[in-house]
């Protein structure tokens, strides 16, 4: 096995505290990026450690196999994303989609090119 590939497995042992479970998980990751440990490889992987780290609910899933390493290893950052970032990142794009709306009917003031002064106290 590559370096890469058994230190990605130790990594996944580490945070997930089961072998198989880590093998299958980086098995699948491997394979999702065309069988090559490449910049792509590593960076996927990366991904899915930080967030099995980071998310205790995400860990538990893949343990418990409600999410299989396949689903886990086909998963984007926001799948993977904690509950309270994902209602965080909701609320802004509803805010940012409200505020989009209110300034459509706003209309620029122009000043009177006739009269300069117009706009002076």
């Amino acid at each position: 096995m590559d370096p890469v590939r058994r230190k990605g497995t130790e990594l996944l042992q580490q945070t997930l505290g089961n072998s198989s479970v880590a093998e299958a998980i980086e098995n699948e990751i491997f394979q999702s990026q065309n069988a090559q440990v490449n910049k792509d490889y590593k960076e996927s992987l990366r991904s899915h450690l930080f967030n099995l780290k980071q998310n205790d609910p995400l860990r538990q899933h893949v343990l418990s196999g409600s999410i299989t390493p396949a689903q886990f290893a086909h998963m984007s950052a926001d799948d993977m994303a904690r509950p309270d970032l994902k209602f965080m990142e909701d609320q802004l794009r509803r805010r940012s989609i409200v505020d989009s709306i209110f300034h459509d009917h706003i209309q620029p003031r122009h000043r009177n090119q006739d009269n300069l002064d117009e706009d002076k106290p």
